[in-house]
């Protein structure tokens, strides 16, 4: 099962073992879905929850581990200063597009900050230049080889979005619009923002202009999905597909599992549904249990064959 084409990748838990489930993100001529497939975790035996995105296939997971879904293996990272417990770390994986290598930065604190090239013999790195002191927060996006995290400036008690670019290993601050609770996307091969209504009957996306200047322009869609097709399941924004469409997707593994996408420039929006996916998934994975809960979904997930 190698593809470079992207894909869906749906984790779950019973509670006791993790599971995956790879969907096609693109139909078929004849406005078909390939077929779905269904795995294992092995070494999971607990849910667990990725602490980056799917980044050129590999996924950072706690505990300093990466994760490679294609050839189902889990690769220890070394630990970057062993007098600070695992949980103070914060960590990102990013991906440097010329080198073609991936990157974990690590922020021990605001003036302990390090790199971690993936690689055979490699070791971290402390960075000691142009660095703003910072706390960061949340989740982390790495697009055209820029990592980008939410924060806070310890100077000026002021949240900001930091900006790091993953080959020359700078650091800087963009401001945004204040009181503002977001997702991060790249969109248009831009930084863009975005909110929404638990009902999607609001979408707002606010797209990054000029990061020197710190400017924004904000763009507004409603009612973009009527209540009907949200089929009694609430649903979460889960990212953005590589043709620029908006992914929102239930939180609950059922037997019919459906994706709503939502194309900002064309404010029209489609469905995919995945027919007998619970009783299919079961039957591959031998599952007995009842309940399946969703952990994460990974949109533009391709398959890479890098060995660490």
């Amino acid at each position: 099962m190698s593809s470079r084409k992207p894909r869906f990748l749906v984790t779950f838990s019973t509670g006791v073992k993790q599971y995956g489930v790879l969907f096609p993100q693109h139909q078929n001529p004849d406005g078909s879905y390939p077929p779905f497939y269904s795995f294992q975790i092995n070494h999971i035996n607990e849910p667990t929850y990725a602490l980056s995105e799917s980044v050129e296939g590999l996924i950072l997971l706690p505990g300093f581990k990466i994760w490679n879904p294609a050839v189902r293996r889990f690769s220890a990272l070394p630990h970057p200063n062993e007098h600070i417990p695992t949980e103070n770390c914060k960590s990102f994986l990013g991906y440097d597009l010329l080198e073609g290598k991936h990157k974990v930065l690590c922020i021990l604190h605001s003036e302990d900050v390090r790199v971690l090239t993936l690689g055979a013999q490699e070791s971290w790195r402390i960075l000691t230049k142009g660095i703003p002191k910072h706390h960061p927060r949340g989740y982390g996006r790495c697009f055209n080889g820029i990592l980008y995290y939410k924060a806070c400036l310890l100077d000026d008690d002021e949240n900001t979005i930091m900006s790091f670019d993953v080959k020359s290993e700078s650091f800087s601050p963009i401001k945004y619009p204040k009181y503002l609770s977001f997702d991060m996307i790249p969109y248009e091969g831009r930084l863009a923002l975005v909110t929404y209504s638990s009902s999607l009957s609001k979408v707002d996306l606010y797209i990054l202009e000029d990061a020197d200047g710190h400017e924004w322009t904000h763009q507004s869609f409603l009612n973009i999905i009527c209540k009907s097709k949200l089929r009694g399941n609430p649903v979460v924004f889960k990212g953005i597909t590589d043709d620029g469409e908006l992914v929102f997707a239930p939180s609950v593994l059922s037997e019919t599992y459906f994706i709503l996408y939502f194309d900002p420039s064309r404010n029209s929006t489609r469905e995919a549904l995945f027919e007998g996916v619970k009783g299919e998934t079961r039957r591959s994975c031998g599952i007995a249990t009842k309940y399946m809960h969703i952990i994460d979904v990974f949109p533009n997930h391709i398959d890479s064959l890098v060995s660490l």
